[in-house]
Parts: structure tokens; C-alpha cells; sequence
């Protein structure tokens, strides 16, 4: 008589389950798979580098530059022709007048505020949005000019 060849799920007459190993951590593994992939192509953002964002800056004659730093800090430097967007509510009014479709900058210090306020206009439905890696601080490792007249 042959034996019986494992079966990844058994039917018992309680109607207990058991389930393969294997077969378990496939079905988590796939499912971790599509869960990231749905999650990163749900993103319509996008982390650039300081030279892309640059230029970007420079080849697009619409783009709109957010600083997300506190006043103090934009007040001392900042990127040409950024629009200063220190709290959650002054972003949340600023997108509300415009086209979801507008090219979008933002940037901060080093991501800490602006990865946020990148998050809040991807839930906004804006398609349009570079965040900038590492912040300003990659942006003057760089070598990248920055409006240093005071406010």
C-alpha cells in the first residue's frame, strides 16, 4: 500500500485545519509582496536627489518650492523662490487653492518634516510631488546655491 502523500491543508472531522509550514509562509510571503508593491505604487511621489531637484527647479518655470521649516530657519536661509509652510494647517490651506496636478518641491532640514508634509499631499490626491532627499543638508553638500538674505 502506498502511503498517503503529505497534504499542505488536512480536513479532520472536528474540523480543525492544519496547515503546511511551507506552505503558510509562501501564502505571508506573497502577501507581504503585494502589500508593499500595492503600497509603494500607491505613492505618487517621489525622494530625488539635490541635483534633480535642482533641476527640476531650473527647467520648470511653474514649479512651486515648499520650505516645511520653522519660520526661524527659513527666515535664515532657504532655496530661491521657496514659499515658507511652517504647521500641517498653513500646507492644508495652501493645497486646498490648488490643481492637483501642479509640480510640487518640498523639502526640510534633513526629511524630518518634509516626508510628512509629502505623505499629507499624496493623501490629497496631488500627482506631482518630489520630496528632496536628505534635506538641506544634502542640498549644501552639494554645493547648491541658497537665498541667504535675511528675513
Amino acid at each position: 500500500m502506498k502511503p498517503e502523500e503529505p497534504s499542505a491543508l488536512r480536513v479532520f472531522s472536528n474540523s480543525f485545519y492544519i496547515i503546511d509550514l511551507n506552505l503558510m509562509k509562501r501564502l505571508l510571503f506573497g502577501i507581504l509582496m503585494v502589500s508593499l508593491t500595492t503600497l509603494v505604487w500607491a505613492q505618487d511621489s517621489q525622494r530625488i536627489n539635490a541635483k534633480k531637484f535642482s533641476a527640476i527647479i531650473n527647467t520648470h518655470t511653474d514649479v512651486l518650492i515648499l520650505d516645511v521649516r520653522p519660520s526661524e530657519k527659513f527666515a535664515l536661509f532657504r532655496i530661491k523662490d521657496a514659499i515658507p509652510l511652517p504647521t500641517k494647517a498653513q500646507l492644508i490651506d495652501l493645497a486646498n487653492d490648488l490643481p492637483k496636478q501642479d509640480t510640487i518641491l518640498v523639502y526640510c532640514g534633513k526629511e524630518l518634516r518634509s516626508t510628512p508634509a509629502v505623505q499629507l499631499l499624496d493623501s490629497l490626491g496631488f500627482k506631482c510631488v518630489y520630496e528632496l532627499k536628505g534635506g538641506l543638508i544634502s542640498w549644501r553638500r552639494n554645493g547648491l546655491p541658497l537665498d541667504e538674505t535675511k528675513l
